[in-house]
């Protein structure tokens, strides 16, 4: 997802490929489609209330993924372009490894700053706390007290900690492994693979983060099909202030 890019290139943007954009809007509107129908799927099944539980339960326990992946696109420029963390070789293809946009500067950052500003979301879990003893659970079909306090608000501290940082890491990582594949497949820095740009530091997370992490299918199934439209937003905005040299 994330491309970095140098303090010149962002002041010249290239012209955008109307066909690109056209794509990029098809991809949207099938995700939102897909992901409206799981929605709706599930306040039919459970109720409204478990679903805003999910999401929301969902988005705070990743946050600091998507706050990693963020991270990169605005660290990897910081005061000019970094080292490539492929050191400009090749793999045994002939192809460039990760490519000049991924750069040590921009991981070790996401890395740092997807760690520390989520610790700062530590602070709403005593509200979620008051919430499950207060709530209302009569309205509530399938999520269960236990299942909210268990895995997101009182887990023990070490598993908070290596939860934030496996998280933050995963993402970086992600994001790194979706650029290999895109050299390996022949896109060029920029070429769009959808999907694959805007999940690939969220699959990754999951897995390096799911032995201290494990949490129900339904949040994966519900922040997976989500998260595609969430970097789209931030892809977007990100161009627009010029820390990306395409808007995908």
């Amino acid at each position: 997802m994330t491309q970095e890019i140098s303090e010149a290139e962002s002041k010249e943007k290239p012209r955008l490929d109307p066909k690109q954009v056209r794509n990029i809007k098809i991809f949207c509107l099938v995700i939102g489609i897909i992901y409206i129908l799981i929605s709706v799927l599930m306040i039919v099944c459970w109720s409204i209330y478990d679903y805003l539980i999910i999401l929301g339960l969902g988005m705070l326990g990743f946050v600091p993924a998507f706050i990693a992946n963020a991270g990169m696109t605005f660290t990897g420029p910081f005061r000019g372009p970094g080292r490539p963390m492929d050191f400009g070789k090749n793999f045994i293809d002939g192809k460039r490894l990760f490519g000049k946009g991924k750069t040590w500067k921009g991981f070790i950052g996401g890395i740092i700053i997807g760690s520390t500003i989520s610790w700062l979301f530590v602070f709403i879990y005593p509200a979620i706390q008051n919430a499950v003893i207060i709530g209302d659970w009569a309205l509530i079909k399938h999520v269960t007290p236990s299942e909210i306090t268990d895995i997101f608000v009182s887990p023990p501290p070490w598993n908070l900690f290596f939860r934030t940082i496996l998280l933050a890491i995963g993402a970086c990582v992600g994001d790194l492994f979706g650029s290999f594949l895109k050299r390996r497949i022949g896109r060029e820095r920029g070429a769009q693979v959808p999907l694959l740009d805007q999940v690939d530091f969220i699959l990754i997370a999951y897995l390096i983060a799911f032995v201290v992490f494990p949490v129900p299918w339904y949040y994966i199934l519900l922040i997976t099909f989500f998260t595609p439209l969430v970097a789209v937003l931030g892809n977007i905005v990100a161009y627009a202030i010029g820390k990306k040299h395409v808007p995908w």
